[in-house]
């Protein structure tokens, strides 16, 4: 009986393939003739640079009439000399609007140098535009970020020393940069090398490339593969047909064992009755079902946990609220002596602050933890925003006798984050620092600027955080006196500031060990905002 049951497996194995060689190979064959014809009319609709550099060999020998213009439907090239000398033009309309004061502003092609233009949207007073020069790096594969300027609508330049020597962009200029020509072609340009050793610049000129000329192209170019198309979805649907009647026969075992499962009966699967190729899924299965077990045993566990810390947390509420009444009642039946009202009111005003910390930490965390919790973000400099914290919070520093370490950059630093919850995130992680540590703590703020990410460093030098509570510190209920939370011993200090962080799309960590210097360590890493990538 195990000799069939494998050979049906080796069967069904020999059916996929064949079935899969036979699919691959009608697509392949179908999708190569079909590639083959759109690359052709593509390249034919919208000419390029790279087309043009095709008659590499009549442009090295300053024969430029025999390149072929027909091909270059819509386009028209120029070429200038080392001194910037007109040599060659296509087309008169285009040497007359073309001078060779506009060749260093256009964008080379294959070079590592290039110009970027972004509009900065949400700024005040107008629009404004964002000039980058940037390098790539063809060796490493990264760009490097060079200088930049910011221009205003009118195009005057009111930031930056990209173009040292201009005080404003003419329209005509603001559209080379972006490798626009008069607002309906694209242009570039190529430098290159004749056979004698002479350089040469190439000028490229092509019809803007945009969505309805490129399905105008699109369509031509399918209605030719439209003929294929029913015979191979025939044989694909036929093909299909056959392999999925292959496929329920080979899995009805393990289908019966998930069904079983969904209603509440755990039912072992027979791995002899399946074919080899699915014993593996079936493992995963039997696997999946045990770790299911063990989730639900957990988060009965965890429920367990939680029942119990809110037990405390109802404890450490009843407790404050117990001394107010008794203290207000106290009061009210003139039983306290003048000279000790002032301490009773102290004492109900200390207790009333106590429970108002527990409550909103309380609620702070349900609040974020729900899953229609909407952000508030915007677009703001993350540097800004951190220095102007610091100098509100500089004062309770101080009265700490604790040093502020700064490692803030001059430049902005552009993030999308919600400034209310951010600062509910440094104020939890500051308060911390200067309530668990000694006098003459030094507090250190570091801002790093990545490619795609912005990271917040905040350390101190002072006692540190003991390794047995490192593992559990951003997990909500912890309640050692020991765990550096700001929620009034609620335990949910850190969990908010986790929370908070993953809100953003990013996340936090406690660095370990810390860098040479410091003894607490967090790193919260969050992403750009998307016009400062």
């Amino acid at each position: 009986m195990k000799t069939n049951k494998l050979l049906l497996g080796k069967s069904f194995l020999c059916t996929c393939i064949s079935y899969f060689i036979l699919c691959s190979l009608l697509v392949f064959v179908s999708n190569a003739a079909l590639n083959a014809l759109i690359s052709l009319r593509l390249d034919n609709a919208f000419p390029t640079l790279a087309n043009m550099l095709q008659y590499s060999e009549a442009l090295e020998q300053d024969d430029f009439a025999s390149i072929p213009m027909r091909r270059f439907n819509g386009c028209a090239f120029m070429v200038f000399d080392a001194n910037s000398n007109l040599l060659y033009a296509s087309d008169n309309e285009f040497r007359e609007h073309f001078h060779a004061d506009d060749l260093w502003m256009i964008n080379e092609y294959d070079s590592d140098l290039y110009y970027t233009v972004q509009e900065m949207p949400n700024m005040p007073g107008g629009e404004y535009y964002y000039i980058a020069l940037h390098h790539y790096n063809y060796d490493t594969g990264e760009t490097d970020f060079l200088n930049y300027c910011i221009v205003d609508e009118n195009y005057q330049i009111v930031d930056g020393d990209l173009f040292p020597w201009l005080e404003e962009l003419s329209d005509r200029e603001f559209e080379l940069l972006q490798g626009i020509y008069q607002g309906q072609w694209d242009i570039s340009k190529a430098v290159y090398q004749t056979v004698t050793g002479e350089e040469r610049t190439l000028i490229f000129v092509s019809p803007r490339f945009n969505e309805a000329a490129y399905l105008k192209a699109l369509e031509s170019a399918n209605r030719l593969a439209l003929l294929s198309l029913p015979i191979i979805l025939a044989v694909i649907f036929l093909l299909a047909i056959l392999f999925s009647r292959k496929i329920r026969r080979a899995i009805l075992p393990l289908h019966n064992a998930i069904v079983a499962y969904g209603a509440g009966r755990r039912v072992e699967v027979n791995t002899d009755a399946l074919p080899i190729e699915f014993r593996q899924v079936t493992d995963s299965f039997t696997h999946l079902l045990d770790r299911l077990e063990q989730v639900s045993a957990e988060k009965q566990a965890a429920d367990a946990d939680k029942q119990r810390m809110l037990a405390d947390l109802s404890h450490d509420l009843k407790t404050p609220l117990t001394v107010i009444q008794g203290y207000a009642q106290a009061l009210v039946d003139g039983v306290v002596p003048p000279d000790k009202q002032r301490q009773y009111l102290e004492t109900i005003c200390r207790k009333a602050s106590d429970s108002t910390v527990l409550m909103n930490s309380l609620f702070d965390y349900v609040r974020l933890d729900h899953p229609d919790y909407v952000l508030q973000a915007e677009t703001a400099d993350l540097c800004e925003f951190c220095k102007s914290y610091l100098a509100e919070k500089y004062p309770e520093i101080e009265s700490h006798d604790f040093s502020l370490s700064l490692g803030l950059p001059d430049t902005p630093v552009m993030a999308s984050f919600d400034p209310r919850l951010l600062r509910r995130l440094l104020e939890n992680l500051t308060s911390n620092a200067l309530q668990y540590n000694p006098a003459g703590t030094t507090l250190f703020f570091g801002l790093t600027d990545t490619s795609d990410t912005v990271r917040l460093t905040i350390a101190d030098d002072g006692v540190g955080i003991p390794p047995e509570l490192a593992d559990t510190l951003f997990e909500p209920f912890v309640t050692s006196n020991r765990a550096r939370t700001s929620g009034g011993g609620t335990g949910l200090g850190m969990a908010i500031v986790k929370k908070v962080a993953e809100l953003h799309g990013g996340s936090i960590q406690l660095v370990r060990p810390p860098h040479d210097g410091w003894h607490t360590e967090f790193e919260l890493t969050l992403p750009k905002a998307p016009f400062s990538k």
